[in-house]
């Protein structure tokens, strides 16, 4: 795992995370910690079950030394800030198709199921760090364009397009730009267009 991908705000706050045990981390700080690819300043959690009201009063102990505040509180999220990180509790309803990853006591979704969170993203408020995430998992060869399709496909079910998430692949022209701190080689819009365009070559469309 790479502990470098976080911030130095979330490192201060990462030791106390594995009190949320009954939460996944997904999103690009999970990736993050396991490709060690670029830098991450917020936390996404996960459950497939609603948001306990109680949550809040125990963010609120945890870090009663921090100054904190409420984004939005319902039972299907919350949300807050801690010493300015933003921490997100979601109620997901699509089942993870593989187990998480355990580091430090934190539960950690697998490069797998974000994969298929990402993919499913590009066809709804995609941003520049879900392309470069999903540049980052295939190029290094951690799955393999056919496997993200699958994935997303077992996961999301008719809510996933696969052609249009191919479309979207290539198509990165009104994606915003946005400033990303990469810990490996820096990678541009342009250049994950045309590395996705190879890839998609090497597929028979016909039968995505």
């Amino acid at each position: 795992m790479y502990l470098e991908a976080l911030t130095l705000e979330t490192k201060k706050l990462w030791p106390q995370l594995n009190k949320f045990s009954e939460f996944v981390l997904a999103g690009g700080t999970a990736l993050a910690l396991q490709l060690g690819h670029r830098v991450s300043a917020d936390f996404d959690f996960f459950s497939e079950k609603e948001i306990e009201s109680s949550l809040l009063n125990r963010v609120e102990d945890l870090f009663k030394n921090s100054t904190i505040a409420i984004v939005l509180n319902t039972s299907e999220q919350l949300t807050v800030t801690v010493s300015g990180v933003k921490i997100t509790f979601l109620a997901y309803r699509f089942r993870r198709q593989n187990e998480p990853v355990i580091f430090e006591g934190v539960r950690l979704l697998g490069i797998r199921d974000i994969a298929a969170a990402k993919a499913y993203a590009l066809g709804r408020r995609a941003t520049l760090k879900d392309y470069v995430d999903l540049f980052f998992i295939v190029s290094e060869k951690h799955l393999a364009l056919p496997e993200v399709i699958d994935l997303a496909q077992k996961t999301y079910g008719d809510a996933f397009d696969p052609r249009l998430f191919l479309e979207e692949l290539v198509y990165l022209t009104d994606v915003p730009e946005e400033p990303i701190r990469f810990l490996k080689s820096p990678v541009n819009k342009e250049y994950i267009e045309r590395f996705f365009e190879r890839q998609i070559a090497l597929l028979d469309v016909d039968r995505v």
